[in-house]
């Protein structure tokens, strides 16, 4: 039987944690002791079957009208990636896929943070993440969601464009860059003022590069935006997409290899 001080602890640290999922430092707040008293009775709780530990300092709340020992359902690596990586926020490939940007789909959810960071690809429980960092603080762009009673950021159609711009990798490669890019405009999801305005946030000349190129091929009306670029971008030259080791034909007016292909109509 449980004593009442164990029967309170349980209460504070359901009632605080966030889509079921708490970490160490939080719960030694909660419960007013130090972070080395907290992990103690984490422990014991893990070991009554109360918690369950994903990950060094970070665990997981059994339901209070669950019995002990029964399994705790699996979190959603959205909320998990919320309270392990933050601050962060759910971007690249699996915010295009929240975006109905691309089908295609990954084992791992992908998510950048502005935390160091020792490995990219991360396991907890039965979710694998991709983490990547981010250092720029950029303010806008991110659009909090409501996942299992939780608030998580998650990328914007514009900043998920951007960031890919940046960083063609976070949503599977140039290929992958074009498609989302199109399905954006063809759908009528975004317009010049949004995407102008996050331009002025991207985080190198060599992502307003790969926009310009994108802009002339499936938004030759969007001029702000090119006018905008041509002022801004910087010189050098970039490949589309930097994992494809061959050049291909150089564009010159926005100084960037295109080599992957790209459709020619706009439709």
């Amino acid at each position: 039987m449980r004593s009442d001080s164990e029967r309170a602890s349980i209460a504070k640290i359901a009632s605080a944690a966030a889509g079921g999922i708490i970490t160490l430092e939080r719960a030694a707040e909660i419960l007013g002791t130090s972070r080395l008293n907290a992990s103690r009775r984490m422990s014991a709780l893990v070991n009554g079957g109360w918690l369950s530990r994903v990950r060094r300092g970070i665990y997981s709340v059994r339901p209070l009208d669950a019995a002990p020992g029964t399994p705790i359902a699996e979190e959603d690596p959205w909320v998990v990636a919320a309270r392990v990586f933050a601050p962060c926020y759910i971007g690249g490939w699996t915010a295009a896929g929240h975006w109905h940007f691309t089908e295609q789909l990954f084992r791992a959810t992908m998510v950048v943070t502005r935390r160091r960071l020792r490995r990219a690809d991360v396991t907890i429980g039965g979710s694998v993440f991709h983490v990547v960092r981010d250092s720029n603080e950029r303010i806008h762009g991110l659009t909090p969601v409501w996942r299992s009673n939780s608030r998580v950021l998650v990328s914007s159609i514009e900043r998920t464009i951007l960031d890919a711009c940046a960083h063609p990798a976070w949503v599977g490669g140039g290929g992958q860059l074009i498609a989302i890019f199109r399905a954006a405009v063809n759908d009528g999801l975004t317009t010049t003022d949004k995407i102008l305005a996050a331009a002025r946030e991207a985080p190198s000349g060599a992502a307003l590069g790969r926009l310009a190129v994108l802009v002339d091929r499936y938004w030759p009306s969007a001029t702000d935006v090119a006018t905008y670029v041509a002022e801004h971008r910087g010189t050098g030259y970039v490949r589309f997409d930097p994992a494809v080791n061959e050049n291909g034909s150089l564009n010159t007016r926005w100084g960037v290899w295109l080599n992957v292909a790209f459709e020619t109509d706009t439709t």
